[in-house]
């Protein structure tokens, strides 16, 4: 029987996907995912002859199937995809503004940084009284208002080393995102992928009913290129499916 057609296959697609451990979740896109593998691996085992005129020769041999393993990269970094990388969980940093006030501090020595514990800090409402509760003046002290720092000049007179100072903070409005690292161990994703053969046009659906992954990449944070995130595990069989994944071309 001959071929009907002879195409090659390059593929471009969106990937969608749900974590399967948390009900009730739909669908979403998971951005631009670079490469995705199936590969699917067997263990041969054989019997082999010890016997005069046969040895080294095959008595038995039996090909055993192991799980397929599958691996993905992409370089969208939005909040979901940047605590799978970090194998983290996320939280919603509130949006409204959050103020602080008289929060004690001791300045052990001037002129080195002191963490405020809060961060995304409006310079414009930052307060600092000394141990007397007057207002210290702008110019005796510096503010990291990102990241929540502040630190007394030595030149200040009106705070001394070991003097606790009573700052009134407040964070900026418009919330954000956290993650908290190290947290989860892997992620059960079902993956549905919509996809176009490039050669020919035709469209197809891969799915992916169970695919139990961890990242398997390092992040740069100072990296002078784009960054990318690689994960990588097996397919699962999930009751219901006669197998760990298909595909499906449509004419």
């Amino acid at each position: 029987m001959s071929r009907l057609q002879d195409d090659g296959l390059i593929v471009e697609g969106t990937v969608m996907a749900r974590n399967r451990r948390l009900p009730d979740t739909g669908f979403l896109p998971i951005g631009n995912v670079t490469a995705l593998k199936l590969k699917t691996e067997s263990e041969k085992k054989t019997r082999t002859s010890k016997q005069k005129g046969s040895y080294g020769q095959a008595l038995d041999t039996i090909t055993i199937k192991k799980p397929t393993t599958v691996s993905f990269t992409l370089d969208t970094f939005d909040k979901t995809n940047l605590a799978m990388v970090l194998m983290g969980a996320d939280s919603v940093v509130d949006a409204s503004a959050v103020k602080t006030t008289d929060q004690p501090v001791t300045v052990a020595k001037k002129g080195i940084w002191i963490s405020l514990g809060h961060a995304n800090l409006d310079p414009t409402k930052f307060i600092v009284k000394n141990a007397a509760g007057t207002k210290v003046d702008e110019t005796d002290y510096e503010v990291n208002a990102n990241i929540g720092l502040v630190l007394i000049k030595e030149s200040c007179t009106t705070v001394q080393d070991g003097e606790e100072v009573k700052i009134t903070h407040t964070t900026k409005a418009g919330g954000g995102f956290h993650i908290d690292a190290d947290k989860v161990s892997d992620w059960d994703l079902e993956i549905l992928v919509d996809t176009t053969n490039r050669v020919n046009g035709k469209e197809g659906k891969l799915h992916i009913p169970s695919a139990v992954i961890a990242s398997d990449s390092e992040l740069d944070w100072f990296a002078d290129d784009f960054n990318s995130a690689s994960f990588s595990g097996n397919t699962v069989l999930v009751a219901g499916y006669p197998s760990s994944y298909s595909y499906s071309e449509f004419n």
